[in-house]
């Protein structure tokens, strides 16, 4: 009796140290993705160079545009983005 009492509390902790390990091995590998974005570009096929150049070209239209307004800053934005050969995920 005492012996399966004992083999249910190692089943049920042996399961919350699983589900734990789990949720920290997704926290973690969270924070290694990349920021989703609404734009794609058709030329550059390598998801990390895409990434990294939309990154440049953020900063580049940042330069360009300035402080602007809100919708008209996010309209110079994808003005821009679309100048550089970017196109918006449909």
């Amino acid at each position: 009796m005492r012996r399966n009492a004992l083999t249910k509390r190692l089943a049920t902790t042996k399961r919350i140290a699983l589900a734990l390990f789990a949720i920290t091995l997704a926290a973690l590998l969270a924070g290694c993705l990349p920021k989703s974005k609404d734009w794609v570009h058709p030329r550059i096929a390598d998801p990390r160079k895409e990434d990294a150049q939309f990154l440049d070209d953020t900063a580049f239209c940042e330069g360009k545009i300035g402080q602007a307004p809100g919708a008209a800053r996010e309209a110079s934005m994808n003005d821009c983005y679309r100048r550089l050969g970017w196109q918006q995920k449909e």
